[in-house]
């Protein structure tokens, strides 16, 4: 016999197995020995309400067509309402509307109702209070005789938790981009998107910084929701304006933070800036903070790899090709100059007294001058050949095409070297001799060619230096 407990008004005495109730209750129970008096129920439903109603946690009964039958004090709060009368009778469509319709809550409960199988769980957003989530548990309400008559259903606020994930997941992809090394472009980008997707109303833009005084990089994919400051200055393309505005925004703007991505070195590299409708928690900036320095480690990892990428075939102080990337190359182009019976130049050139410059104005010095003669030899080269440099103060040119003939072009490189480079604030006088050999005239091989124009280039220096000599 299942435990139930009826109340009257009317004082009466019942008899139950035997043994005489208290007035005004009439109570059955499994037990013939427990008597509940009514002050003693109505302790135990003042307890139970209490309870329930200073849970954190959401709990409703409903009737089979979705009206509320109950609802705790968390629930009236959350809709905003002031008492259990305010919801009686309504269902979720009559509060919320579209959303409850969006949410699937009917259909849900109704196959809870049809089938009598409990769903726990099933996490959903929540459908007021912004960025929220709630963990849903609905199990059948039935009735003294088993019959289901409705739902009940708990809901637990799983907003941290999610919010926590949401972090989680963006770092783990963060330390991905990290490890695979992507391009620095998609890095912004990605960033960009992985810190709006951490909490609705949140706007990002990220900059990364030119060394070369190149336009700034930026990624902003809400850049109509950011600070009218900020988007003007993205669009200018000026780092100046952008710092300043950034900066001036996190000191001034409610809501809007700035982080600077910085090298290992401490350079500063670029900038996150979040602008969000509502004030941000403080894990979630301590977030972005790291988040920020993390993409600094990224960007340094991959100009790391870019920059050994670089130096297997270019040199490290001028830039230009080095010997084995020029030598690697001339099978190559020699083949092709075969096969349409072009003729190509490769050039010699040295520095003359280079030692003297070094051993007077120092290495540093030297140094400069090596970058300005690689520049100036590179400039008019350009597409028409390559430029290397293969030792010291010595250069390789090869020509393969050009409008002009090929010693004057040579000739123009010696002139041009000839012109005094600007070191330390002072003019330095310096030339070159230069060597030519011919292909396929006088070698059919890189070796061959190399040597010849060396050969050459010695001959310039032994009949005067500062000199353009075709190997003969």
């Amino acid at each position: 016999m299942k435990n139930i407990v009826s109340m009257d008004d009317t004082p009466t005495e019942t008899s139950f197995q035997g043994e005489k109730c208290p007035n005004n209750v009439n109570i059955w129970h499994r037990d013939p020995q427990i008597i509940y008096s009514l002050a003693e129920l109505k302790e135990r439903y003042l307890w139970l309400d209490a309870m329930v109603n200073h849970i954190p946690d959401f709990i409703y009964a409903k009737d089979r067509e979705g009206r509320f039958l109950y609802a705790n004090q968390a629930i009236l709060e959350n809709n905003g309402l002031s008492c259990i009368d305010d919801i009686i009778g309504l269902t979720d469509f009559d509060l919320h509307g579209k959303a409850a319709e969006n949410a699937r809550i009917a259909e849900i409960e109704q196959r809870v109702i049809e089938t009598g199988e409990p769903d726990l769980g099933f996490e959903e957003p929540a459908m007021v209070g912004g960025d929220r989530w709630l963990m849903m548990s609905r199990v059948p309400l039935r009735d003294s005789s088993g019959t289901i008559i409705g739902v009940v259903g708990t809901s637990r606020d799983i907003s941290a938790r999610k919010a926590s994930e949401r972090l989680m997941l963006a770092q783990n992809r963060i330390l991905g981009m990290i490890v695979d090394s992507i391009d620095i472009s998609l890095l912004m980008k990605e960033l960009a998107a992985l810190i709006e997707g951490l909490s609705e109303g949140i706007s990002c833009a990220t900059v990364i910084f030119s060394p070369d005084n190149h336009p700034p990089m930026y990624e902003a994919p809400s850049l109509s929701r950011l600070p009218k400051r900020l988007s003007e200055a993205l669009s200018s393309a000026s780092p100046e304006l952008i710092c300043e505005a950034m900066f001036d925004l996190a000191s001034n703007q409610d809501h809007f933070h700035c982080f600077e991505i910085s090298s290992a070195s401490g350079q500063n590299q670029g900038l996150v800036g979040v602008f969000a409708q509502n004030a941000l928690s403080k894990s979630l900036i301590e977030f972005l903070a790291g988040a920020s320095h993390m993409a600094g480690i990224a960007i340094d990892r991959r100009k790391a790899e870019e920059r050994i990428r670089f130096l297997i075939d270019h040199d490290a102080l001028t830039g230009v090709m080095n010997r084995s990337a020029i030598e690697a190359r001339m099978p190559d182009l020699l083949a092709s100059a075969t096969c349409t019976a072009q003729t190509l130049a490769v050039g010699f050139i040295d520095i003359d007294n280079f030692k003297q410059v070094n051993d007077t104005l120092g290495h540093a010095v030297g140094d400069e001058l090596l970058k300005a003669t690689a520049a100036r030899i590179s400039q008019i080269v350009a597409q028409n050949g390559m430029v290397a440099r293969i030792g010291g103060d010595e250069f390789i040119v090869v020509l393969h095409e050009s409008d002009a003939r090929f010693e004057d072009v040579f000739e123009r490189i010696r002139k041009t070297v000839a012109q005094a480079p600007l070191m330390d604030n002072a003019e330095l006088h310096t030339h070159c001799s230069i060597g030519i050999a011919y292909f396929p005239d006088h070698g059919k091989t890189a070796g061959d060619l190399f040597k010849a124009a060396d050969l050459a280039m010695y001959r310039a220096k032994q009949s005067g230096r500062n000199l353009v000599q075709v190997f003969s």
